[in-house]
């Protein structure tokens, strides 16, 4: 028997071990939606009896994994705030908007890539650390957990490599969005989400999704390129790990809000709430929106849009930077929750929110309406007047909110324990024996 840095229950030499990249988690520095994943997975199978887990993270082109020093252990182990609300080209005062035009001219965004690259070759990005090497040994398993499309070693190279060893490997599918709806992301992006599933596709064993909409989208991707899959759908968590919730200053006569959490990027679809709130805000000019998520890509349109509306900082905000038991109280306080996207693997705030008891409008784009099971009013996410109709019912009738309150109190969503069980489940049928 051995302890587990962890602190978790002891494990034994025949358990089965369980390594988890998470260069990219660590990396990030914020947490967004698959950050929250790992750092849940990861810190419950450390919990789970009979189960070794190993973090490991790979610090540059070439080099081997190693395990986290204690430093990026206690890092893992706490979920950072979420990404900040625009760019660095917005530090700039006056010269914000210039700043940001010239950011994205094509050949800055070139100089900018070469840039990095010439760091990455000149300095590792992280310490290497020889003595934390580690090699993952035959009969374990790899699990590619978190967003690894972007993580040093191509899993058209790793993948491979780990089969040759021995090493089983089974992967978590977020969503194959950047495959299905390249319109919604930049070249680079569906290049290398484009390899990694090709390599996923041809050398993971077992594949872990996070809804049925996720799963049947992934088999009908597979299939085009002549593999044949039965995923296994995780149920992921609506709790968050917070003690006592933090409360988030708000513009005074901000009586009633509807929060919006989300990356801002095209599929994520705030600017149809926008619309909404427009049409709504001459006769409720109590009515607030919260605009919860970092600057993604491809919305400068939508970012000009906010920054530059007649309400923003009064009745429109754009937060970021909020750590979870502020996101939790904005939860608790919101007058209504909105999740408006086109699309998602899941559309996990769906949970949180009906978890918190708020009434919850839903997109019916991707796998939301699958989030709530039936807790949350839907409309479709082109549907500007339908949604203008929901929250309109919701300021004017009382009682119908109150209904609608009801329901969302007595919403019972998943937990991270339960996702954790469903992968201890998978790890087990991979690695018969144990």
């Amino acid at each position: 028997m051995c302890s587990r840095p962890g602190g978790g229950p002891p494990v034994s030499p025949g358990d089965p071990t369980v390594v988890v990249e998470v260069t990219d988690t660590l990396g990030a520095g914020y947490t967004t939606g698959i950050q929250r994943v790992v750092r849940e997975v990861v810190a419950g199978l450390d919990r789970e009896p009979g189960i070794e887990v190993v973090p490991v993270l790979t610090p540059g082109v070439g080099a081997p994994m190693r395990r986290l020093t204690p430093e990026e252990a206690e890092r893992l182990a706490r979920h950072p705030s979420g990404g900040r609300a625009g760019r660095r080209a917005d530090d700039f005062g006056r010269l914000s908007p210039l700043a940001r035009r010239v950011g994205d001219l094509p050949a800055v965004v070139r100089a900018r890539v070469a840039l990095r690259r010439w760091r990455s070759r000149r300095r590792p990005p992280l310490p290497l650390h020889p003595e934390l090497v580690h090699e993952p040994a035959a009969g374990s398993v790899f699990l590619d957990l978190e967003g690894s499309w972007y993580d040093p070693t191509p899993r058209s190279e790793l993948l491979p490599a780990l089969r040759r060893a021995g090493v089983r490997t089974m992967v978590f599918v977020h969503d194959v969005m950047p495959v299905t709806h390249p319109e919604w992301f930049t070249p680079m992006h569906r290049s290398v989400f484009g390899s990694w599933l090709d390599a996923q596709l041809r050398h993971s064993e077992r594949f872990l999704t996070n809804s049925e909409h996720t799963a049947a989208t992934l088999v009908e991707v597979a299939a085009r390129a002549g593999v044949a899959l039965e995923p296994v759908v995780v149920p992921l968590g609506g709790d968050l790990p917070v003690d006592e919730p933090t409360p988030v200053e708000l513009p005074a006569g901000m009586d009633r809000f509807l929060l919006v959490v989300g990356t801002l990027e095209p599929r994520k679809n705030q600017a149809v709430v926008l619309d909404a709130f427009d049409r709504l805000r001459g006769e409720h000019p109590e009515l607030g929106l919260v605009l919860v998520g970092k600057e993604g890509w491809m919305v400068d349109d939508l970012v000009d849009r906010v920054r530059r509306h007649p309400a923003s900082g009064r009745r429109l905000l754009w937060l970021g930077g909020l750590d979870d038991a502020e996101l939790d109280w904005l939860y608790r306080e919101a007058f209504l929750c909105v999740a408006p996207s086109i699309d998602e693997g899941l559309g996990v705030p769906v949970r949180e929110a009906l978890a918190r008891g708020r009434p919850t409008i839903a997109s019916t784009g991707g796998a939301q309406p699958e989030a709530a099971a039936g807790a949350a009013e839907l409309f479709d996410p082109q549907d500007v007047a339908g949604l203008t109709s929901l929250v309109a019912r919701h300021l004017d009738d009382p009682a119908h909110h109150a209904e609608r309150t009801r329901v969302a109190g007595e919403f019972r969503p998943p937990t991270w324990a339960d996702a954790v069980a469903t992968v201890v489940e998978q790890v087990r049928a991979l690695v018969p024996g144990t």
